[in-house]
């Protein structure tokens, strides 16, 4: 075979055989499966978590309770309006933190070139990444809950309304940072780094989002309460407190006001981060750096 034949075969637009949806569960799938077959690692996570909540509980000494009431949060313990805090910015650090990393390792251990190679899109390959994070981060948020309010007995109002309430928040808050996530994912695969960018916008998250103060602290920053008043993390933390805390449901107006402020962010960086990962998927191809670390 002539290396013009060679090279025609390469360049042959092969159909796929599958749909978008079995790629997505595909790369899921395999992912998760990797992920439990590494059991010390599953335990020493959880064994951290544990360690996190225990150092939280000591810090409650620096919290006015009077500014939980101002925050309208109600007459609750410090303890419970941080576990909350630390439990969703965990969870949201984990997911956007896994799929920056998946991305680094595929790099590093060089099989990101067979991926590319291969039939899967690659949209279908970063959205299946994506749920699979989600899905992991999710085990040990539910496990921060549960050492909450069996453990620690914090008197979170926890009925069937609230459960549900409480669920379609988080799914919201999930799906609006999405967005973000795969833009610094799109971002790695370009400069090979992307862990030190997470690390940054996950601590600007959690400062300037009120995961362990109420953010009328901010009142005298007016700056920084700016910035919070533009994250969606700002107002999923604060409908998740008070579905959780004040007992309030989908049909108290400031959650479900909320709900709709991150449906607009969802709607809006979801799309752009897939328009960000094109734009690094098309630039390491046509630069020929795919398998360069």
């Amino acid at each position: 075979m002539s290396l013009k034949n060679l090279i025609e075969i390469f360049k042959m637009n092969t159909p796929r055989k599958s749909s978008d949806l079995i790629h997505v569960w595909a790369v899921f799938w395999a992912n998760l499966k990797i992920f439990l077959s590494y059991r010390v690692w599953v335990i020493t996570d959880t064994l951290s978590t544990i360690a996190s909540i225990a150092m939280y509980s000591f810090m409650g000494v620096q919290v006015n309770p009077r500014q939980l009431v101002d925050a309208g949060y109600g007459n609750v313990g410090w303890l419970a309006f941080a576990l909350v805090g630390v439990a969703t910015a965990n969870y949201l650090w984990m997911c956007m933190g896994r799929i920056s990393s998946a991305m680094q390792d595929e790099i590093e251990e060089g099989t990101f070139e067979q991926i590319v190679s291969s039939l899967i899109h690659m949209r279908s390959y970063i959205i299946g990444q994506s749920i699979r994070s989600f899905l992991i981060s999710g085990y040990y948020m539910v496990g921060v809950l549960i050492i909450g309010v069996f453990v620690l007995k914090v008197p979170f109002i926890l009925t069937f309304e609230t459960t549900i309430s409480f669920m379609i928040v988080l799914l919201m808050m999930v799906a609006s940072y999405m967005g973000i996530g795969i833009i610094i994912a799109g971002v790695t695969i370009v400069y090979k780094k992307g862990d030190e960018l997470t690390l940054l916008f996950i601590s600007i998250t959690e400062f300037l989002g009120g995961v362990l103060f109420p953010l009328n602290y901010l009142k005298d920053f007016p700056p920084l309460l700016t910035i919070a008043l533009f994250m969606p993390y700002t107002y999923a933390l604060d409908a998740e407190r008070k579905i959780l805390l004040n007992g309030e449901t989908l049909m108290s107006s400031s959650v479900f006001n909320s709900v709709v402020l991150l449906g607009v962010y969802a709607a809006v960086l979801i799309p752009f981060g897939l328009l960000v990962f094109k734009w690094g998927y098309n630039r390491i191809r046509d630069e020929g750096t795919v398998a360069t670390y």
